[in-house]
């Protein structure tokens, strides 16, 4: 198996069986989680700004790493320990032997993906908040403390760790594992920690109870290899570089033709719109700024058909009058007024005989091409009819 192939990393939530390399044997037939000595891997506590994410944070965690180890990582592999549900904002990182690592990542090869992850046999203890869990036998002590912390040491390194873990954040209560330490159960009595030798017990406190591997643990494998996973992932962008420049390029190609199509049509509309000026200029509109051309040569037509429709209207009553005059001069009659009127047309007042010679000129008025018709009429005594007539020329009527 190469050892730069990922594994997976994934929560569990069903217990694995642990497997200790430090023992050796034979490897489960089924997914397991290998465990190294703590001592060999610890988690380094950081001083990181809450500010800072992602890449950011990690340089500036290592750049503390440099300066607590001398000013180099040469030789060691370290990578964030995201544990818990602020795995963002971690504050400590992994590290351990470079060359211990690939020793380690060779002796599970056999096994292939059935293992599921190379952990410090302290990150396989379960883990709850406000909980501290300890193991320990006769001359090592395990610890978890908490989601984001834990150690594995001798008993009077482990009572220094625990004294300093207590003035930061002490627990509820304390689950115990394994053989006695009298040493450190005494501590933990003094400060009044209750200490339960069955989970069953932590609900009593106030704890909830501690799950193995369910906090981000299997994503810090230590079979993988963060650094060579990186240079794979810049040579595989290294190889998209061309795709991805001739896309770019094609891209740029396509909006460049975009840009020269629009800039010809721009050409096209100005001298689109310079020929209707020159047009509008010779015929429409002589002098003035030539704003709007749609509007003012709107304006231009609608003010030559009042023009025109003005022009009508004044010619009308002579063409009415020059239309009854050869009517009117085949009549006995007397015209004592004409007069134009809006509306009404040509208005004629006339003296006739009587009402049948009136009615016989307004036929002969009508059938001449006129709208004739009587305004007003009345007798007068010994004088006849005098009548006001008003006159139009019909649609059909000849105008000469």
């Amino acid at each position: 198996m190469s050892l730069l192939k990922p594994r997976k990393s994934r929560d569990a939530a069903a217990p694995l069986p642990v497997h200790d390399l430090n023992a050796g044997g034979a490897y489960p037939v089924r997914p397991f989680v290998a465990v190294v000595s703590g001592e060999a891997v610890p988690l380094i506590p950081l001083d990181l700004p809450g500010a800072l994410k992602g890449a950011a944070r990690e340089r500036v965690a290592r750049r503390q790493l440099r300066d607590a180890y001398g000013g180099s990582e040469t030789g060691l592999d370290a990578r964030p320990a995201r544990l818990g549900p602020t795995s963002e904002m971690w504050q400590r990182m992994l590290v351990a032997q470079a060359t211990a690592r690939e020793d380690w990542a060779r002796a599970v090869a056999p096994a292939g993906a059935l293992c599921r992850a190379i952990l410090p046999d302290f990150l396989a203890l379960p883990a709850a908040p406000d909980l501290w869990v300890i193991e320990a036998d006769n001359a090592r002590m395990r610890a978890r403390l908490g989601l984001e912390d834990g150690f594995s040491a001798e008993p009077d390194l482990a009572l220094a760790l625990l004294q300093d873990a207590f003035e930061t954040a002490p627990p509820r209560a304390v689950l115990w594992q394994g053989g006695a330490q009298s040493d450190v159960e005494a501590w933990l009595a003094a400060r009044s920690l209750p200490i339960c030798h069955d989970a069953g017990e932590l609900a009593e406190h106030g704890v909830e109870p501690p799950r193995r591997f369910a906090h981000g643990e299997l994503a810090l494998d230590l079979a993988r290899d963060p650094g060579a996973e990186r240079a794979e992932m810049h040579r595989s962008l290294r190889r998209l570089r061309l795709p991805v420049a001739l896309g770019v390029l094609g891209f740029a190609g396509w909006i460049g033709a975009i840009l020269m199509d629009m800039a010809a049509l721009r050409d096209q509309s100005l001298a689109y719109r310079q020929n209707a000026e020159r047009i509008l200029r010779d015929v429409m509109i002589p002098t003035g700024p030539i704003l709007d051309i749609r509007t003012q040569v709107s304006q231009v037509t609608d003010r030559a058909r009042g023009a025109e429709a003005e022009a009508d209207t004044e010619a009308r009553p002579l063409d009415v009058l020059r239309q009854a005059g050869m009517v009117l001069g085949d009549h006995d009659l007397t015209i004592t007024r004409v007069s134009y009127q809006p509306g009404a047309g040509l208005v004629m007042d006339l003296q006739i005989a009587d009402f049948a010679a009136l009615d016989a000129l307004v036929t002969a008025l009508r059938a001449a091409g006129t709208e004739a018709r009587v305004a007003q009429s009345v007798t007068r005594e010994n004088a006849g009819v005098e009548a006001v007539l008003a006159m139009a020329v019909t649609q059909g009527g000849a105008r000469r």
